[in-house]
């Protein structure tokens, strides 16, 4: 049993020829996808992921990106096994984007895996409670800014008449290549192969139940670690379950995540997990767009005045006891659920 870092020790040197694209690799691309590329030559022409990765790992030290956070320092040291092997270094990176201003955090990057496959990926949210509030409001809003840049991404890179697609991410990148397929011009939808969300959001009722979905479904796989969190938000059909090594927010890391040889180890999901997803769903039923939006962002207004900016502060015990108390005025029900969704993630 292993994890990201095993699987590519074993198969590293292994050509994509000779083995297939599989889960795991997309969990490698989408780990990539919360690097910040901007200051290499990755969309000036179109240079292989050895040429790139070293220009990264040349101009950004290893303590500068741990700085950004979790995401990025994995990021950082898959990186820097990536270049050296014979699967991965001569696959062409291009049409690297990011933006961020304050109502959006958006990133997409594209991996030319062969003359016939590529796997467009959208970078997911990290620690930053930022990033979160604007998780919160899938559930109020439909497309959110980062969804209609996704949407435009695909269309604009997806050929008719060129190679085969898959569509991935990590946490919200899920829920972005989600919809993007949903949304992608009807004749260029035959072009997907699959579309991965790993641990995203789902979707609201609404879109939930349209005719875009129905679309697609076949073709969407939602890998969840057993103890997930974030993979219970909104609404899903089903989940592909994989065992984590640790219980709480830090199942969300797909580094955590168990491989036993080429395929994640399967489990089950955790009763909080199933409760979680049971109630949050409760409470999306009861309450409209226009009450989700003024309940999340008087909690984001929480932990903006107890100065807690990411999900590592929630987890002391001290700022639990502070969110609990805050929230005392709101309706018995979100109190419930926020107590809940605290409680998964602190684990």
């Amino acid at each position: 049993m292993g994890n990201i870092f095993n699987y590519i020790n074993e198969y590293g040197n292994i050509t994509f020829k000779d083995k297939p694209f599989n889960e795991i690799d997309n969990l490698i691309f989408s780990s990539l996808a919360y690097l910040n590329f901007t200051n290499t030559s990755i969309n000036e022409n179109k240079y292989t992921l050895e040429y790139i990765g070293r220009e990264y790992l040349n101009k950004n030290s290893y303590y500068e990106v741990k700085k950004r956070g979790i995401p990025q320092d994995d990021g950082y040291s898959l990186l820097k096994m990536l270049v050296t092997k014979e699967r991965y270094k001569n696959i062409i990176l291009s049409d690297f984007i990011y933006k961020i201003n304050q109502n959006m955090q958006f990133g997409a990057i594209t991996f030319h895996i062969s003359k016939k496959l590529m796997y467009i990926c959208f970078e997911g949210t990290d620690e930053l409670i930022s990033g979160w509030k604007e998780d919160g409001h899938l559930a109020c809003f439909f497309p959110v800014p980062a969804q209609v840049e996704a949407i435009n991404y695909v269309n604009k890179n997806i050929s008719l008449f060129g190679k085969s697609v898959i569509l991935g991410g990590h946490s919200k990148g899920g829920n972005l290549a989600l919809v993007a397929g949903m949304y992608l011009k009807r004749n260029k939808q035959i072009k997907i192969k699959k579309i991965y969300s790993n641990d995203g959001p789902g979707l609201r009722k609404r879109e939930f139940s349209s005719k875009e979905y129905f679309k697609i479904k076949k073709k969407y796989i939602h890998i969840v670690p057993d103890a997930s969190v974030v993979g219970m938000l909104l609404r899903h059909d089903k989940h592909q379950v994989v065992k984590s090594k640790v219980d709480g927010i830090l199942a969300h890391s797909m580094y955590n995540w168990v491989i036993n040889d080429d395929k994640l180890y399967p489990s089950y999901l955790s009763t909080r997990s199933k409760s979680l997803e049971k109630n949050l769903l409760a409470w999306l039923d009861k309450h409209d767009d226009q009450e989700r939006v003024k309940i999340i962002n008087s909690i984001f207004k929480i932990f903006e005045d107890n100065h807690i900016n990411n999900t590592n502060e929630i987890r002391k015990i001290k700022n639990i006891i502070k969110i609990v108390y805050s929230i005392k005025n709101i309706d018995k029900q979100t109190r419930d659920t926020i107590k809940e969704l605290i409680d998964c993630i602190k684990g």
